[in-house]
């Protein structure tokens, strides 16, 4: 219900079936972490491969290379934050750093379901 005051003729009228817009629900909070299969199975089905990943990889310089080589067979969880993450995302995404933040937490919100 609403009660509508009109200024010009000085009345009021109530209007029963009106009905106020819903709120938009919150997203969820990002994760901070997602576990190796939520982060594998995003990628894959998303259209991405594992082979992608590590051919970016490889590309990388020493030792920064065995590091993340590393990081990406060893790790049990990836953080969201983790410099290493957002580089690789970075350059598989192909997005800038704004685009990279907003895709990053799209995909650990939507990881985090798997």
């Amino acid at each position: 219900m609403r009660v509508i005051y009109d200024a010009k003729t000085g009345k009021t009228t109530v209007d029963l079936e009106w009905q106020p817009e819903p709120e938009a629900p919150l997203p969820p909070p990002v994760p901070r972490t997602i576990t190796r299969r939520q982060l594998r199975l995003w990628l894959v089905r998303n259209g991405y491969t594992l082979a992608q990943v590590e051919a970016l990889i490889n590309a990388l310089p020493e030792p920064q290379r065995t590091e993340a080589r590393i990081e990406w067979e060893d790790a049990t969880q990836y953080e969201r934050g983790h410099p290493l993450l957002r580089q690789l995302a970075g350059r598989l995404l192909r997005l800038d750093k704004e685009a990279l933040d907003a895709a990053l937490d799209a995909a650990f919100r939507e990881a985090a379901g798997f």
